[in-house]
């Protein structure tokens, strides 16, 4: 077997597990995962214990080098990261508590003081998982901390410093943690400064992918990043992506005429726009290198068909015999299935008779409310953009859930009810990175090293895509008359 020599690498952190994956010098690619450890809590709150990292990379990293990869020639890195991750360090770059997570939502009292001080008018809106707030309230359950602080970063710009031995704040997470003005995307210095907290522990912002140094085993040899940074020395890492920018890269997204919809662990339906467009203000706002990216989410959508198979015993069917038979029902006729919050916890409500029905139905139903939720959020997404933007010319469904021929089709009927003259395309991608759309989206990162103009073209290169084909018109038929009893769409 001739040698795998990497040429890119992209990392995911997410909340349960890093995932890498590599492309080489030939153009073949690989995928590794590692279940991450170090969760804890802080101050009653969710949190990460930084000493593991370092130890997540070396494992990953030796899994691919048992796969038969070779880091002999030195390439580009980049980290999608959980967003929201916070790191707050000393001197010399010492993590002085966990990493707070995205999971911390308990400072919404210091929102309500952004908010009043008019912070918001200048860094956007402010949610309480954001870095900004959390910040203040870590202050306050800790004063001292205030005299031992010296920099604060998101997760991926600390590991960044780690294997360079250089601190940056990256422009896409630190644009959707009230860090930055919006418009000029540098920090909200004067803003920030009206808090309890000094703007001076910020460091210097640097654009999404772009450089911000190389990997030097040579001031490691102390620390854990040594074995990391014997196999990755002198590869050039590029400022990290949050997760929800990487996902879009990863799933395709490349232009302000095309809307992605991911149907993954949780659904997403994606867009892009320049950064002046005004909006309906329905959709989250993230970085997205030069422009905005546009995020409607569904939180439950593969979590939501695996607790489905799990809960109606279903769990030790393959996915493929699921598909065949809920593409098999006929006549075609689907019971929604709606979600409710009860007590903290997510739970299907079923229509009547939902018991009596044969297991291919039940399959098909919950399926077609999968579907349905996405197509109200790109119905949602098709009037968010304001002012007179390029019309949406073309639909992309990606995730490990389009993988169903009748999920494709439901979205299919919907989406030509929804834009009857957009063209809908499927992604042609069949390896396993075809499903880790922020892994992907790291590696593509790594790819473009900054190089935005160069978007486009390796997007088409790298995320190619093949046209979705549609029902036949007995099925088409059926689906469009169940959608618009059940939405209407």
């Amino acid at each position: 077997m001739p040698d795998r020599i990497a040429q890119f690498l992209g990392f995911d952190l997410s909340t349960t597990a890093l995932s890498v994956g590599v492309r080489g010098t030939d153009g073949d690619e690989d995928f590794v995962g590692v279940n991450v450890r170090g969760a804890t809590h802080w101050h009653g709150q969710p949190g990460f214990l930084t000493d593991y990292l370092p130890l997540l990379l070396t494992a990953a990293v030796w899994r691919l080098q048992d796969r038969g990869w070779k880091f002999t020639q030195p390439g580009s890195l980049s980290f999608s990261v959980r967003q929201h991750d916070m790191i707050v360090m000393d001197a010399e770059l010492r993590p002085l508590i966990p990493a707070l997570s995205w999971e911390c939502h308990v400072a919404q009292p210091q929102v309500a003081a952004l908010v009043a001080l008019g912070v918001d008018q200048v860094v956007g809106p402010i949610a309480a998982r954001f870095i900004l707030p959390k910040l203040m309230w870590a202050l306050q359950q800790e004063p001292d901390l205030v005299e031992r602080v010296s920099h604060v970063a998101t997760t991926g710009d600390y590991v960044g410093a780690c294997l360079t031995g250089r601190l940056r704040l990256s422009a896409s997470d630190a644009l959707s943690n009230a860090l930055l003005d919006q418009q000029s995307k540098q920090l909200a210095a004067d803003a920030i400064s009206k808090t309890s907290v000094q703007s001076g522990w910020f460091p210097e912002v640097v654009g999404s992918g772009q450089p911000v140094g190389k990997v030097d085993v040579t001031r490691q040899a102390a620390s854990g990043w040594r074995c990391t940074g014997e196999v990755l020395d002198q590869w050039t890492v590029a400022a990290g992506l949050g997760d929800n920018h990487a996902g879009a890269v990863g799933c395709g997204l490349s232009d302000g005429e095309t809307i992605v919809i991911s149907a993954g662990s949780s659904g997403t339906v994606v867009r892009m726009c320049p950064p002046t467009a005004r909006l309906a203000g329905k959709a989250n706002c993230f970085e997205y290198y030069d422009d905005r990216l546009l995020l409607l989410m569904l939180a439950d959508c593969a979590l939501w068909y695996n607790r489905f198979r799990h809960e109606q015993g279903l769990g030790g069917r393959e996915h493929d015999e699921l598909n065949h038979a809920a593409g098999q029902v006929a006549p075609v006729q689907f019971l929604r299935v709606r979600q409710e919050v009860r007590d903290g916890k997510t739970v299907e409500i079923y229509p009547d008779g939902w018991h009596d029905l044969d297991w291919p139905v039940r399959v098909a139903s919950t399926q077609f409310s999968i579907a349905l939720e996405l197509l109200l959020l790109v119905r949602d997404m098709l009037v968010e953009v304001q002012d007179g933007h390029a019309p949406v010319r073309y639909f992309v469904l990606t995730g490990g859930l389009c993988q169903s021929p009748l999920l494709r089709s439901i979205l299919y009927c919907g989406l030509r009810q929804l834009s009857p003259s957009a063209e809908i395309f499927v992604s042609a991608r069949t390896d396993r990175l075809a499903f880790q759309s922020a892994t992907y989206g790291a590696v593509i990162n790594a790819v473009l090293l900054g190089e935005y103009a160069r978007l486009g073209e390796t997007i088409q290169r790298l995320c190619p895509r093949a046209p979705c084909q549609p029902p036949d018109a007995h099925q088409r038929e059926a689906i469009a008359d169940c959608l618009q009893l059940c939405g209407p769409v």
